[in-house]
């Protein structure tokens, strides 16, 4: 039952009431609004009809304001009692954060191993003078110098500055660890937190010290990013003095900062704000020789262990029998040389145990001079068989050992790559498709987005009576689809840049653009040399000749990508963040306009537009959802509303010039060489005599010009005859075409088909003059090409000018896409990351907002110009293959959707598992990885070398070993 009153607790808040019923009564009164709309024809009505528009608009004026409300509207503590509670509420945090990462680890079971230290002065540390501010320390006492005294050893310290220096494996994190769960445990409330950061990313010439705390805690600790006034919460605390940052890892910053970031901690830290910081020895000694040594720091070195702690210690964590002896009594009575060297080490010793633990292994094996002749092969063997041992039962396991060895064998050789940070290996879930071949990295992208328009475009054309022109057979679907695929996967590989860091300058726009433009001619050889429009393009309400099938879904392909390529899109994409996380008048906005995508799709279901209705309802939920979301922080500050809509202004206008530009230049060339083949089709052709009949229609011309076919026999056709005003459609009987909701009628009897500048006409006894264009295109070849003989520049302009007006078409819809993926694409900051699950749900979130956004809007552009233009009219179905695809085709140019290309890919092939995420956090719980921001690492740099092959610090190369 605590489940449950957990899942509902929410709902039992005022404010989620609140908004629940105003949004129940502001959908109410707007679909009650809509339906009296559809009756407003009724005078008697009127009164009610306005009653209910005022109405709806208030409460939707209600909701909104209700949504843009922050949460703190209510309520305003004071500063310091504020304070106060939120660090109480963030050492309640931190204590369950690093209790459970100490459990992980077993430091409790049965207690940790106490490392000893030892002071050391100059050169490392300052001068003892500046270290001890005039008070005089006592002398250590027997046991003071050990693991479990650092909290007292740092509080007796004037300064309250600490460096702990130690090798590899000496238990520097663990002593951080240690620390913050000891201070922790000695704090009153409202006194200062010990917080744990990882110091690799901090970037000293580049952001301050406070800075970069300030953006770890909010983005950890997601309360602490509330701003109040000009800072955030977080910075309020280390303002005041409420946070005590324990730095863990200063050698993992390159090596060229070292000695900046000495003297940005001497610049920044002061008696409000204490430190810990823990380092290398080699790495301190090289960063006071270029820089300075940290004013008034205390600089301790952990010792190595003796072997009398590490035998109690493994003796004491692993099984007795009845004499109270254990597997490790009788070897570390009087242990080899070897075996003595490796367990000075409290890594060594930590992997021994693991290793071990399981009574199926007895560590009497370490003793076997043959097998194990120095202290570097024993180490090598307790890293081969840490994984399988890690791995080996426990609660809820669901990995077998041998497979975990291997799937981390293979991802610390395919994804481990240095970052910059000097002796660091890391890797990232957005890096998980560089391990895939380069060619599936560009097609498999295509082969997602193939499958996420299908889904969406094929019912549509299905059941959607004429929404997709060109898929009216399953044969024709499949040939788009394919002519679709390939035409991205061209774009992907050629139009987009490779990464969001690349030059979007003038110069890669035209780079991209006479790439376009030369595939798009590519395409307009082939449908010149296969079906050349010898009577003209039409777009909208015509028969597309099979050939053209696999070429038309080439051409949309390649729209595609150019409005992407426009849009930035990279190739390569980083996980996004949420413009608006951080903010709630953001998170309100957003809210906000996925109530009116909402509103809009309810409004549209009424009139019948069955698809831009389901896009908008679809759209809301999906900004609703997101909005709700408290994502991952981004790089920048907190975007506001006006600046997302300033940066949706700003890629609207380029996305609209550059795409028309593009679209209308590509299309010129495309038009001039199918004209072109068209004019050398009918030029080239030999026509049948005026007045002859050929193949059951006679063929004249009259004085004016004009060319008439007229049928011998009875002609059996259709006329699709739409709204009123609208010349009727005339098509041969059974053709393959988009309705569009025209009525049907059948018809059998001479017909006569006449040119006209606008097309051929079809007239005959009681039927109405009709349109007669797909009627010509079904005729004899002999008889199409004598009713399509006119001049070569008339033949070539028909094909052109409408290619014209599409490529119009083609900007307006480019920059709606610019502009959305233009304000919404903020990378989210990885450095920062509470954790990598949580950035890949931030980026998940992020791209079905954009997606749905950018959807919504090309949809309203469609739609706006077929009403403009006429369903029949030139554009046809064609802005459907754009307006959908825009949006279906970006989720798999995220960085999510190329990662479920790369799991499947992963998984098909066995290297990875299909919960390659599932995995990776089971790993981390299991000691093998940890994690830090967004990116994991293995629990030690040696291990991680060991497992991916790759040479150590002496610079022998490791072959990992295989499982056992």
């Amino acid at each position: 039952m605590r489940r449950y009153g957990a899942v509902w607790a929410p709902l039992r808040r005022a404010r989620v009431q609140r908004r629940i019923g105003l949004g129940v009564a502001c959908s109410a009164l707007v679909v009650m609004a809509c339906v009296l709309w559809g009756n407003g024809g009724d005078k008697n009505n009127a009164a009610s009809l306005w009653v209910s528009v005022v109405s709806a608009v208030v409460s939707v004026c209600a909701f909104a304001a209700d949504l843009l409300r922050t949460p703190d509207d209510d309520r305003g503590p004071a500063p310091r009692g504020r304070r106060q509670r939120a660090a109480d509420a963030l050492a309640d945090a931190v204590q369950e954060q690093w209790a459970r990462e100490a459990q992980l680890r077993r430091l409790q079971d049965p207690e940790p191993l106490n490392v000893g230290w030892s002071r050391l002065g100059p050169p490392l540390a300052d001068h003892r003078r500046n270290v001890l501010r005039g008070r005089p320390l006592p002398p250590p006492r027997d046991g003071d110098q050990r693991l479990d005294r650092i909290v007292r050893a740092f509080g007796e310290l004037p300064a309250r500055r600490l460096v702990v220096l130690g090798e590899p494996g000496a238990g520097k994190t663990v002593l951080a660890v240690q620390f913050v769960l000891g201070t922790l445990a000695v704090r009153r409330p409202g006194g200062p937190v010990p917080v744990l950061f990882a110091l690799a990313g901090w970037d000293p010439r580049a952001v301050t010290l406070r800075e970069w705390l300030a953006g770890r805690l909010a983005a950890e600790y997601r309360p602490l990013a509330a701003v109040t006034g000009e800072r955030t919460l977080a910075r309020e605390l280390l303002d005041a003095g409420l946070i005590l940052p324990v730095l863990d890892g200063f050698d993992e910053l390159p090596r060229a900062v070292h000695g900046d970031a000495v003297r940005r901690l001497n610049a920044e830290l002061d008696d409000r704000l204490p430190v810990l910081l823990t380092c290398r020895t080699t790495a301190w000694s090289r960063a006071v020789e270029s820089g300075d040594v940290l004013t008034a720091a205390e600089v301790v070195r952990l010792d190595p262990l003796d072997l009398a702690t590490a035998r109690t210690y493994l003796e004491r964590t692993a099984r007795p029998d009845e004499h109270g002896d254990t597997a490790w009594t009788p070897v570390l009575r009087s242990p080899p040389e070897p075996l003595a060297m490796v367990l000075t080490t409290p890594l060594m010793v930590a992997l021994a145990r693991t290793v071990y633990g399981d009574a199926s292994r007895d560590p009497a094996e370490l003793t076997d001079a043959a097998r194990f002749p120095t202290a570097q092969s024993i180490e090598e063997h307790l890293l081969d068989a840490f994984v399988p041992a890690a791995f080996t039962g426990g609660p809820g396991s669901t990995w077998q050992p041998e497979a975990a060895h291997r799937i981390l064998c293979r991802l610390a050789r395919d994804l481990g790559s240095r970052d910059g940070v000097q002796g660091t290996w890391r890797f990232a879930w957005w890096e998980v498709p560089a391990a895939m071949p380069a060619a599936l990295r560009v097609l498999g992208p295509a082969a997602l987005s193939l499958l996420a328009t299908a889904t969406v475009l094929v019912p549509l054309a299905r059941f959607g009576d004429g929404v997709v022109g060109d898929w009216d057979t399953p044969l024709s679907t499949v040939l788009n689809l394919l002519g679709d695929f390939t035409g991205l996967g061209f774009g992907l590989a050629f139009l987009l840049p490779a990464t969001a860091d690349s030059p979007q300058g003038p110069r890669r726009l035209v780079r991209m653009a006479a790439t376009f433009t030369a595939a798009a001619a590519v395409v307009a050889v082939c449908v010149g040399l296969l079906c050349p429009p010898v009577l003209g393009l039409r777009l909208g309400g015509v028969v597309t000749p099979r050939p053209a099938w696999f070429l038309n879904g080439c051409c949309m392909g390649l729209i595609l990508a150019m409005l992407f390529a426009v849009a930035g899109l990279p190739r390569r994409p980083l996980p996004l963040g949420l413009p608006w996380a951080g903010g709630h008048n953001g998170s309100g906005a957003v809210r906000l306009l996925g109530v009116v995508a909402t509103v809009a799709g309810v409004v549209l279901l009424c009139c019948g537009e069955v698809l831009p209705a389901t896009t908008a309802l679809v759209a809301g939920v999906l900004l609703c959802v997101a909005g709700q979301r408290h994502a991952e922080r981004v790089v920048a500050q907190y975007t506001s509303p006006a600046a997302v809509l300033k940066g949706f202004a700003g890629g609207l206008l380029r996305g609209f010039l550059v795409c028309t530009f593009v679209g209308v230049a590509a299309a010129a060339v495309v038009g001039g060489i199918t004209g072109l083949f068209a004019a050398q089709e009918v030029r080239s052709a030999h026509l049948p005599a005026d007045g002859s009949v050929s193949e059951g229609w006679r063929l004249r011309t009259a004085a004016d010009g004009t060319r008439t076919a007229t049928s011998t026999g009875p002609y059996r056709g259709e006329l699709l005859v739409g709204r009123r005003g609208e010349l009727p459609l005339a098509v041969p009987r059974h053709a393959r075409i988009a309705r569009n909701g025209r009525r049907v009628e059948h018809f059998e009897q001479v017909v006569r088909i006449r040119t006209a500048p606008a097309g051929p006409v079809l007239t005959a006894p009681g039927l109405p003059r009709a349109d007669a264009w797909n009627v010509v295109l079904g005729l004899p070849r002999p008889v199409h090409l004598w009713l399509a003989e006119r001049p070569a520049p008339v033949i070539v302009r028909g094909a052109t000018l409408p290619l014209l007006g599409f490529g119009a078409l083609i900007g307006a819809i480019g920059g709606c896409a610019s502009g959305v993926y233009r304000a919404l694409s903020v990378p989210s900051d990885m450095v920062r990351a509470a954790g990598p699950r949580s950035t890949l749900r931030a980026d998940r979130a992020a791209t079905l907002a954009r997606s749905a956004t950018a959807t919504v809007l090309a949809g309203g552009v469609c739609l706006a110009l077929v009403l403009l233009v006429g369903r029949g009219g030139p554009l046809g179905t064609m802005h459907t293959e754009l307006w959908v695809p825009v949006g279906t085709s970006a989720l798999a140019l995220s960085a999510w959707g190329r990662l479920c290309v790369a799991r499947v890919w992963l998984a098909l092939t066995g290297r990875a598992p299909w919960r390659l995420m599932g995995f990776l956090a089971e790993a981390h719980r299991r000691g093998v990885l940890r994690q830090s921001g967004a990116h994991y690492e293995f629990r030690h740099l040696r291990l991680q070398h060991r497992l991916a092959g790759a040479p150590d610090d002496a610079g022998t190369r490791r072959v990992p070993a295989p499982a056992p």
